[in-house]
């Protein structure tokens, strides 16, 4: 049997700073990890036969305005670099694409200011970062997202305007969408504006760079290719045994991993309460991420689309082997991630003229060990489960992006997530 002061699940960017934190403490830690590699949610690897290096799940930052991740970039001194500025543009809006820089045309703007300003009203009244999301006083926002913008009775364009960025952002569709959840997002940029021009700064080097530097600031134990099968309290120590009868006993155990995910694991005494709640309902986080090298491309492009099957779509390198676009789906309904012609029917729909050489992604909503995208709160959700899911059960401590105060989905997130966590357990492991 092995054995450490805790035992870490999940070795995406909350476990690693859970682990990193506790060892760093003087605790001893061993991180299980189901996968062969560490990152969690996040992947940077190379386009499948070609030699760019590309970010298959999470990847962009917002330093500015997401403290945590700041802090651990400065702290292992990494930067950062920024997706290309478009210099083309497709609006999937009102039944055609429009190709103009912004698509609500200027008889309108009067009325897509009012909409904005309510959304900005409404996110103001969020005490972001200061605690779970489920606030006092929010109940009348816990609404489906598509409630929400019908309410605003603004003109049609504005309206598939406002739907498209969190049908893309969310990887949800609107009715699936707390409305609430939403405009937390707006509250940690400030503005509503900030969506529009979000999308630029990523990690140096990748998000594995980050990762790698967290967890070699430890003397934490890796143990990857480890997927656990069972948590069990057993007296005033707590088992953990791996999908292949592997037992580890710890004092504490912190679970990193992602709420899709919790019930297939076998916890003794059962997960209760919010924690049980949400392991049955689900986020509803179902992105599907796809990149395309495409040839005959002239110039960087960017798009949004309400109608179209890709809700977002980029130019992010431009290489001799031609550009690679990123674009995101709602979910597989949308798109077969592994289907090349599919994938350039999506493509042509917003570029008919470009040339899809080959196409890349990993679907995150089949992988077993995330079984959904970023967290997407469904309606109803935040206020009912926000505060809960933070809390312990036992000794077992939760961390991953998905139950942070901040930006629940962001890398952000889930660093904050896995400070809190550990913060917790030291204070178990010195009572």
């Amino acid at each position: 049997m092995n054995s450490a002061d805790v035992i870490v699940i999940g070795g995406g960017f909350a476990g690693v700073i859970a682990a990193r934190d506790l060892s760093n403490a003087g605790h001893s830690v061993i991180l299980l990890e189901g996968r062969d590699r560490l990152g969690g949610r996040t992947w940077s690897r190379r386009f499948e036969g070609y030699s760019q290096q590309l970010e298959m799940g999470g990847t962009w930052i917002a330093p500015t305005k997401q403290k945590f991740v700041a802090a651990e970039l400065s702290r292992y001194g990494i930067g950062t670099h920024q997706s290309p500025a478009a210099e083309d543009f497709g609006w999937a809006i009102d039944d055609e694409i429009k190709r103009e820089p912004f698509p609500i045309p200027a008889t309108q703007w009067p009325d897509f200011e009012v909409a904005i300003s309510r959304i900005n009203a409404d996110a103001a009244r969020i005490r972001f970062y200061e605690e779970p999301l489920g606030q006092d006083g929010l109940d009348d926002l816990d609404i489906p997202f598509s409630t929400y913008v019908e309410d605003l009775k603004a003109p049609r364009i504005t309206s598939e305007f406002l739907l498209a960025w969190p049908t893309f952002y969310f990887g949800a569709y609107p009715q699936n969408l707390s409305a609430l959840h939403v405009l937390s997002w707006v509250a940690g940029f400030g503005s509503a504006s900030g969506w529009y021009t979000l999308l630029t700064d990523k990690v140096l080097g990748g998000t594995k760079n980050l990762v790698d530097h967290i967890i070699a600031d430890s003397q934490t134990d890796v143990r990857l290719d480890n997927p656990v099968q069972s948590i069990h309290a057993v007296g005033e120590r707590t088992q953990v045994t791996t999908r292949y009868g592997d037992v580890f006993e710890s004092r504490a155990v912190v679970m990193a991993t992602p709420i899709n995910t919790w019930d297939n694991i076998d916890v003794q005494p059962p997960l209760d309460g919010s924690h049980a709640a949400m392991a049955q309902e689900k986020q509803a986080g179902e992105s599907v991420k796809i990149w395309a090298l495409v040839r005959g491309l002239e110039r960087n492009f960017f798009g949004v689309g309400w109608h179209t099957r890709i809700k977002w779509m980029a130019t992010e390198y431009t290489t001799d082997e031609g550009s690679y676009l990123v674009g995101f789906a709602s979910a597989a309904a949308d798109l077969n991630p592994h289907d090349k012609d599919d994938i350039t029917r999506a493509v042509h729909e917003f570029l008919p003229n470009v040339e899809v050489i080959a196409v890349d992604s990993h679907d995150w909503n089949r992988d077993e060990f995330s079984e959904g995208t970023w967290m997407a709160y469904r309606p109803g959700q935040v206020m009912a489960h926000s505060h809960g899911l933070q809390e312990s059960h036992g000794r077992i401590a939760f961390a991953n992006s998905d139950i942070a105060s901040g930006w629940a989905g962001w890398i952000d997130g889930a660093i904050e997530s896995g400070i809190q966590a550990a913060e917790t357990v030291k204070k178990w492991l010195i009572s």
